[in-house]
């Protein structure tokens, strides 16, 4: 059987692309979802990785549709393999190994897969190194204003109010701020922010 997943990082991205590639392989199911690919606690990946049986494929357009992180997709990779489930990458036709030796297939997989992984992970430290050697200079020109604040008493977003107003009032009660951040769905970090600019 063979089964697609697509995935789009942000709610304003658009699947059309993927979903045209998985017609076009004729996908017999498709998992979709719109979620960050860092994070790997997915509620598609994971029915996906449910429902698969060994002798069915799983195929995606590229190999970040997995996951952005080298070791999470590692990981993913050797539970199919260990399950006897085929992993086609549409975009990477050269991952796609059919020598007739299983042992051969797998061996020449992980090892185009530690490589992509390798530019993949260095790519991304050029990316974050560009991006702090940006923000140093906008500081010292003094135009850095830094991230908008999301949480605050006049947020255009209503959700975004009341939320704040929510995470302001259990601070008020002196509730443990791991608790507020579970409750209201939000890292520890955002809720020491607000603390920091209520004082």
């Amino acid at each position: 059987m063979k089964i697609g997943y697509i995935r789009a990082s942000t709610k304003d991205q658009n699947l059309d692309r993927q979903i045209e590639m998985m017609r076009q392989v004729c996908a017999d199911k498709v998992f979709s979802e719109k979620v960050s690919g860092k994070d790997m606690n997915r509620k598609e990946l994971k029915n996906l990785l449910k429902f698969v049986r060994e002798g069915d494929e799983i195929i995606v357009a590229s190999l970040d549709r997995l996951g952005r992180d080298y070791q999470d997709i590692k990981e993913i990779v050797r539970q199919l393999q260990q399950r006897r489930i085929k992993l086609t990458i549409l975009d990477a036709p050269f991952l796609n190994f059919d020598t007739g030796n299983n042992t051969l297939d797998t061996a020449m997989f992980d090892m185009f897969l530690s490589l992509l992984g390798y530019i993949a992970q260095n790519e991304r430290e050029k990316i974050l190194e560009r991006q702090r050697q940006g923000i140093q200079l906008a500081k010292q020109r003094g135009v850095y204003k830094g991230r908008p604040i999301q949480y605050h008493e006049n947020a255009k977003n209503a959700k975004d109010r009341l939320i704040y107003q929510n995470i302001k009032r259990m601070l008020e009660e002196g509730l443990p701020v791991t608790q507020i951040a579970k409750e209201n769905g939000i890292s520890r970090q955002t809720v020491y922010i607000i603390q920091k600019r209520m004082r």
